[in-house]
C-alpha cells in the first residue's frame, strides 16, 4: 500500500490552521505538527510558509464554486443566488468563525508575504469579474436593472460579501451575510 503523501497532509494541516487562526498566527511547526509530520519536513515540500499559503488559497478558491456564476442554462440571478447560497453554506459549516480565507488574509496583508498578498488580490478580481459577467448575462437578459454598472455592483457585492462575512465571523451569526444577501436581491440588482 502506498504511503499517504506528507505534501497533502501538510497542505490539509495549512489549509485548516491557517483558515482557523490566519496567516501571521500560524507557525510552521504547529502546521507540521497537526500534519504529523517532522518540521524539517516542511520544507521538502514547500519553500516557505507563504509558499504553503498561496497553496492553500488556491486550494480555497477551488471550493468557492465561481463555475456557480457561469452556469449554462441557468438564468443570471438565480445564478448569483446559488452561489451566494454557497458561500453562506460554506461559512455556517464552522459556525460562522472562519470567515472567508480571502478576506481573512486580505485583512492581514502581510508585508512579508508578497506573492500571498497578490494571490489573495488575484482571487478576489477573478471573483469580482465572473460576478459582474453574471450581471452582464442579467442585464441582456433584462433579469437585473441596466442601470447599475455590471463591474461596479460586482465590487460593491463582494467588498459587502467580504465585510458581512468578518462581521459574521467575529458575532459567529449569519446575520451580516443574510443582509447582503437581502440587498443584493432587493436593492442592487433589482
Amino acid at each position: 500500500m502506498p504511503k499517504p503523501s506528507l505534501r497533502e497532509a501538510l497542505l490539509d494541516a495549512g489549509f485548516d490552521q491557517l483558515h482557523a487562526t490566519g496567516y501571521a498566527a500560524t507557525g510552521v511547526a504547529v502546521i507540521a505538527s497537526a500534519a504529523r509530520a517532522p518540521k524539517g519536513s516542511f520544507y521538502n515540500h514547500f519553500r516557505s510558509k507563504e509558499a504553503l499559503a498561496v497553496a492553500v488559497l488556491t486550494r480555497y478558491g477551488q471550493g468557492r464554486r465561481l463555475e456557480l456564476l457561469n452556469q449554462p442554462g441557468v438564468p443570471a440571478l438565480q445564478r448569483i443566488h446559488n452561489h451566494l447560497a454557497h458561500l453562506r453554506t460554506d461559512l455556517a459549516a464552522h459556525d460562522y468563525r472562519r470567515g472567508c480565507m480571502f478576506g481573512n488574509f486580505a485583512a492581514e496583508s502581510p508585508a512579508d508575504a508578497p506573492q500571498l498578498t497578490a494571490a489573495v488580490a488575484a482571487a478576489i478580481n477573478q471573483w469580482r469579474n465572473m460576478l459582474a459577467e453574471a450581471i452582464r448575462d442579467g442585464q441582456a437578459g433584462s433579469e437585473i436593472a441596466d442601470s447599475i454598472e455590471a463591474d461596479a455592483a460586482a465590487a460593491l457585492i463582494v467588498d459587502a460579501w467580504e465585510g458581512a462575512a468578518l462581521r459574521a465571523k467575529a458575532i459567529g451569526d449569519s446575520t451580516p451575510v443574510d443582509n447582503v444577501i437581502a440587498l443584493v436581491f432587493s436593492r442592487i440588482l433589482i
